[in-house]
């Protein structure tokens, strides 16, 4: 598949739009509390609110979402690494509990708020940890003294296609891009992504191709991705994409034949010498290691 960052940027300039935020919550999360939610209802939380070092990692996303008469916040983790990781029920909870704290910092009244946590991993082996930090503990003690703190996962393997066709909309897009193993379905998908997100308006299409740009390494200039207005600028733009993908994989082919062929040339040459060392007698021991052949390989000749 193309070289995508090791970091989780690309997603997190994306979430930071409130329109596509909304999308993913109502889209992908089947809980009652996020159905019929405006898109002034979510609200990005900002360092105003909560303290630089919890907002600084790439891989953390809080919003806070207005629901009639209380609020709640969402809190978003984005897990791309391409196993799964045992310990994301206890960074989750640990996570929660440093914002718990920081709000008792500045006031002890009333309930602490609502915390809703979403794991959202693409890796492509699948989820095997528990949804449950309690299961990750040993029942030694009465199970009421054993903390139970449960994340709603969404992992991206597990989705079908033919669901992210029926949701359609950006998020659905990116995930049916994210689903495909190389840079050929990427391109054979291209078409299907793109009526996607047919319906989507001229930000959020911009937002979509800066994604592509970042998560791909692309080398559009941000400038150019800012008039993007239309659907088929969208794709003509992620047909480039994909070509400079393509085309970086043929340089990496073409390099890596060349090493090859380096390496076939230093074998032949290092067999030659030996053939000759063993014309005048030498032993096999030293042949081996002037040579760098195995004792072995030298036997053959």
């Amino acid at each position: 598949m193309a070289e995508r960052k090791p970091w989780d940027s690309a997603y997190k300039f994306l979430f930071s739009s409130k329109q596509v935020f909304h999308q993913f919550l109502t889209r992908f999360v089947e809980e009652d509390f996020v159905q019929g939610l405006a898109v002034d209802d979510v609200e990005l939380v900002d360092k105003s609110f909560v303290s630089e070092e919890l907002l600084d990692r790439e891989s953390d996303i809080i919003y806070k979402v207005t629901l009639p008469g209380r609020e709640v916040y969402v809190y978003v983790l984005l897990e791309f690494q391409s196993t799964p990781d045992k310990t994301i029920p206890v960074r989750m909870l640990l996570y929660i509990l440093q914002l718990y704290d920081q709000l008792f910092r500045s006031s002890t009244k009333g309930l602490l708020p609502a915390v809703f946590p979403v794991l959202l991993y693409n890796g492509s082996l699948p989820w095997t940890v528990p949804f449950n930090i309690s299961e990750l503990i040993a029942p030694e003690i009465p199970q009421k003294y054993i903390p139970s703190f449960a994340y709603y996962p969404i992992i991206e393997r597990d989705i079908p296609p033919e669901k992210l066709e029926r949701i359609k909309g950006l998020v659905a897009a990116i995930i049916y891009l994210e689903q495909q193993e190389d840079d050929a379905a990427l391109r054979r998908t291209i078409d299907k992504a793109i009526s996607m997100i047919a319906e989507e308006k001229p930000e959020q299409l911009r937002q979509f191709s800066h994604w592509i740009n970042r998560m791909f390494r692309g080398s559009l200039e941000n400038r150019d991705i800012d008039k993007v207005n239309q659907l088929t600028e969208v794709k003509t733009m992620l047909a480039e994409v994909v070509d400079r993908i393509e085309q970086r994989g043929e340089q990496r082919g073409v390099q890596q034949g060349i090493q090859q062929g380096m390496q076939q040339g230093m074998q032949q040459k290092a067999r030659e010498d030996a053939r000759k060392m063993l014309e005048r007698g030498f032993p096999i021991a030293d042949i081996s290691e002037i040579t760098g052949l195995s004792e072995q390989e030298i036997k053959k000749l």
